[in-house]
C-alpha cells in the first residue's frame, strides 16, 4: 500500500487544491488593487470636492466676493467628474445597484440635493442670509453622505444614535 503524502508538502492531494488556490490568488489580487486604488481616488476626490467647495463657498457666499481666476471655472467640475466617474466604476466593479443597495441609492439621491443646494447658494440671486444657510446645509449634507458611505448604511449618521 503507497504512503499518501500530507496536504501541502506539494503531494497528489495538495496540487489540485494549490491550483485553484494560484487562480483564485492570480485573480483576486489584481480585484483588490484596482478596488483600493479606485476607493483611494474616490476618497480623495470627494476630500479636494468639499475643499473647492468651501473655499469658492467662503469667497461668495460669505465674502461676497466672486472668483474669478480661470481656475475656479474648470477645476471644481473636473474634480466633481472624477468623483462621480470613480464612483460608478467601483459600483460597476463591486456590482452594486443603486435599485437594490439601499445605502448607495440613498447616497446617490443625496448628491443630487447636494447640488441642488450648491446651485441655489452660488449662481441664483438670493439675500445673503439664505446663501449662508444654503451653503451650510450643502456641507452638512455633504457630511450625511460621507458617514452614508462609511456605514454602508442608508441612516448614515444616525443609525450611531440608535
Amino acid at each position: 500500500m503507497e504512503a499518501r503524502q500530507p496536504l501541502g508538502n506539494g503531494g497528489p492531494e495538495a496540487s489540485p487544491a494549490a491550483g485553484k488556490l494560484r487562480v483564485i490568488a492570480g485573480k483576486l489580487l489584481p480585484f483588490m488593487l484596482l478596488y483600493s486604488n479606485l476607493k483611494l481616488l474616490h476618497i480623495l476626490c470627494a476630500a479636494a470636492s468639499l475643499m473647492l467647495f468651501i473655499v469658492r463657498g467662503g469667497s461668495t457666499v460669505l465674502l461676497a466676493k466672486v472668483l474669478t481666476a480661470q481656475i475656479w471655472k474648470w477645476l471644481p467640475p473636473a474634480v466633481d467628474t472624477l468623483l462621480l466617474a470613480f464612483g460608478v466604476w467601483l459600483a460597476v466593479l463591486l456590482q452594486l445597484n443603486p435599485l437594490h443597495v439601499t445605502w448607495l441609492g440613498v447616497k446617490l439621491l443625496c448628491v443630487i440635493g447636494y447640488i441642488v443646494l450648491g446651485v441655489l447658494a452660488f449662481r441664483l440671486r438670493r439675500p445673503r442670509w439664505l446663501k449662508v444657510g444654503l451653503f451650510t446645509a450643502a456641507i452638512l449634507l455633504f457630511g450625511f453622505i460621507a458617514s452614508i458611505a462609511v456605514l454602508h448604511d442608508a441612516r448614515g449618521i444616525f443609525v450611531l444614535a440608535g
